[in-house]
């Protein structure tokens, strides 16, 4: 398979780019893909560790107030301190906790929530909710639900967007409570009676959570702007470079090197946003990178397949 030492060739200079037209494009495709897969793995332990501290921390000082989550099929969720009245707390600037046994949810609750990121315990689910786009007027927010009810498990997208407060509010308000008298026929998540109040083991739910979420969100984001990108740069370089050389590639060969041309780009841009440096988003190093390092190992690629030719001398 070669992977490790074509990423070490690739970043270390342009002469494997000769020996790299001749790859198959499914190979290519293939050591792409796991690139994405290692960049995506590694964004998403460094970022994990980064707020791990801090998601041990919040749970330590919330199971302090609300003792801990017990779940049956006649109550569905339920906190074992005050368990019959709602609660909210701002577990920090940006996130926020909320409880709503029974009918006590209202859709206009959620006009006062201003926190990114939140997590809802209805009868039914475990909500988490993020807000995409902060602070304008259109705002949406990616839901994710952890339904405890099998029947309705199977009705309701394990992921959503939405794209406002009050659409929100009615997601929520919708089939997540029981009504006075209602059960649960079938537990999907957890059996009848479960109960935890160690923080600890709850911290490492959300962890293992919160990398998964991060992992498939670095995975796809990646994947779907390096296709663009490479794609976009490949029809480029093949209109581009078709004219004025004795010695054409054809687009497959083109596609195989642009695809090789983004490796060093996506590790670079993956350090910057490791780093979280102000003022560099991932997108903007890639393209800058990948603009530069393409155009540079087109150069000497076509160098290399047209040498050029010393002047005839004049016999006059």
């Amino acid at each position: 398979m070669n992977f490790f030492r074509t990423v070490f060739q690739v970043c270390t200079g342009t002469a494997v780019f000769l020996q790299l037209m001749n790859r198959s494009v499914w190979r290519a495709l293939f050591h792409f893909v796991l690139l994405l897969v290692l960049l995506s793995a590694c964004l998403s332990a460094v970022n994990t560790w980064l707020i791990g501290r801090e998601i041990r921390r919040v749970c330590n000082v919330l199971f302090e107030q609300v003792g801990g989550v017990t779940i049956s099929r006649d109550t569905g969720i339920r906190l074992l301190k005050n368990p019959e009245k709602a609660q909210s707390y701002i577990l920090n600037p940006r996130m926020r906790f909320d409880y709503f046994p029974g009918a006590s949810f209202q859709p206009s609750a959620v006009r006062q929530w201003d926190s990114d990121y939140g997590i809802v315990l209805l009868d039914r689910a475990i909500v988490t909710w993020f807000r995409n786009v902060s602070g304008t007027a259109h705002e949406q927010y990616m839901v994710m639900s952890s339904v405890l009810d099998g029947r309705l498990a199977q009705e309701i997208p394990w992921m959503k967007l939405v794209t406002s407060r009050e659409e929100l509010g009615a997601y929520l308000a919708d089939r997540f409570s029981l009504k006075k008298g209602e059960k649960m026929e079938d537990l999907a998540l957890w059996p009848d009676g479960f109960s935890v109040d160690n923080p600890a083991v709850v911290a490492g739910q959300m962890i293992s959570g919160v990398a998964f979420v991060i992992f498939i969100l670095a995975f796809f984001g990646m994947l779907l702007l390096c296709f663009f990108a490479v794609l976009f740069f490949a029809l480029a370089q093949y209109f581009w470079s078709v004219n004025g050389a004795e010695r054409k590639m054809g687009f497959r060969t083109i596609l195989i090197l642009t695809l090789y041309a983004a490796f060093p780009p996506l590790i670079i841009a993956a350090l910057f946003s490791g780093m979280a440096l102000p003022f560099l988003s991932f997108q903007t190093v890639f393209f800058i990178a990948f603009f530069l390092y393409h155009l540079v190992v087109f150069s000497r690629v076509q160098k290399q397949l047209n040498p050029p030719r010393k002047d005839d001398e004049d016999l006059f």
